[in-house]
């Protein structure tokens, strides 16, 4: 019987068969949320690309309101105003003058501040300035935000929001990424049936397949299939093969185990899949098997639902930060007090549900065998308890793993 390896030494022989993904296309900006850049991105402009005012109210020189208060206020003549969009180098501004001005407006010719119009009397046609400013107060100069030129994002950042909008802000509608990894999903067993089917005596409905696609997506990878398989060892390895013909990954849940219906050893043997490992010295999930075919990497997870949903984060993240050079997958660890005592034994090295608030790790009411899913909610973390421990009093320093 193959000996159990601690779950380091499973995320080091998974990352050692993991290649990073080069393959780059170009996208719409608008759609490019979550992929890696795979060009680095100068400005092609000043940002701002001309002086602007930060403020509505007037812009004006400040000699001619050097002086001014409520007591003594200086009054300046209207000459127009400009309005954000408004070209304002073909304005100008002279001496005793001011222009009425307008958030995100340009600076005409001549100005060299904009006071703010609470700092008058909002006058129209002439207005009575009650504050003197220094020059280039309330005032946005070209460039000072980036310069033509700037290098502003590096080949390899993840982009989010901020990316796009500075894309975006460059006049860009398209971007070099590279792809994400195409992931297929297989669940396994007679005993399970599809959502919306009547459930017959002896069957469960679904859940991995729902958990496992959908935790893909909030991870940013819409996965390429979620098909489920029943127990038939050939069919299940004609699966696998057409699905290797195109997948980086693939993720099945069931069959693991060595029950008679546990198919995955039998289907990845004719495949010709080469095992890598099979038992983890954790649990729960810790028959997980890890085998590569070709270039596709196939992490086999346990049918239990909680067994497969640790695994998934504690296995195939990894497989991900290293396949895509993106740091957006690697689990943060906190450390935390245990606020609710945990009383079982730990065996193995076991990995719980929990929730992290303000460096207090709670644990959620309900069961917490490796089948149950209704203790799932509301957790954001896995706390982390070493092997051979008695039970963990409320209180004390624990490491948890983030989700």
């Amino acid at each position: 019987m193959q000996e159990r390896i601690d779950l380091e030494k499973a995320v080091e022989l998974i990352q050692n068969k993991t290649e990073k993904k080069s393959v780059v296309n170009k996208i719409a900006v608008k759609e490019a949320g979550g992929f890696c850049l795979a060009e680095d991105v100068f400005a092609n402009l000043d940002n701002p690309p001309f002086p602007r005012s930060p403020v509505d109210g007037y812009a004006v020189r400040s000699t001619d309101i050097q002086g001014a208060s409520y007591d003594n206020p200086v009054k300046l003549t209207v000459t127009g105003c400009i309005f954000a969009g408004e070209d304002g180098e073909a304005r100008n501004l002279h001496k005793g003058e001011a222009l009425r001005i307008m958030t995100g407006a340009p600076f005409p010719k001549g100005s060299d501040t904009a006071v703010k119009q609470e700092d008058t009397d909002y006058g129209e046609q002439e207005v009575s300035v009650y504050k003197e400013q220094k020059p280039y107060f309330n005032y946005c100069f070209q460039g000072e935000d980036y310069k033509k030129g700037t290098l502003l994002l590096s080949k390899g950042t993840r982009i989010t929001f901020a990316e796009q909008g500075i894309l975006s802000g460059l006049g860009r509608i398209m971007v070099m990424v590279y792809s994400k990894p195409v992931i297929r999903v297989f669940t396994t067993g007679d005993e399970v049936c599809p959502p919306g089917s009547t459930l017959l005596p002896g069957k469960i409905y679904d859940s991995n397949g729902m958990m496992v696609s959908c935790r893909l997506r909030e991870l940013g990878i819409e996965p390429k299939e979620v098909t489920h398989v029943p127990d038939d060892e050939k069919l299940l390895a004609e699966k696998l093969y057409k699905a290797c013909q195109d997948a980086d990954i693939i993720v099945t849940t069931g069959g693991v185990s060595v029950g008679k219906k546990d198919i995955l050893h039998g289907a990845l043997e004719c495949l010709g899949a080469q095992k890598i490992f099979w038992k983890l010295n954790l649990q729960p999930g810790s028959p997980v098997i890890f085998s590569v075919y070709g270039k596709t990497l196939i992490l086999s997870l346990s049918g239990n639902p909680f067994g497969a949903m640790a695994n998934l984060e504690l296995l195939l993240r990894p497989m991900l930060e290293k396949m895509t050079g993106d740091s957006f997958y690697a689990m943060e660890k906190r450390e935390g007090i245990l606020a609710d005592k945990f009383p079982k034994r730990s065996k193995m090295r076991r990995f719980i549900r929990a929730i992290y608030q303000n460096g207090k790790i709670y644990l959620p009411d309900g069961i917490f065998s490796s089948g149950a899913i209704g203790t799932l909610r509301g957790c954001n973390c896995l706390l982390d308890i070493p092997q051979g421990k008695e039970f963990v009093p409320a209180g004390e320093k624990v490491t948890v793993w983030m989700l």
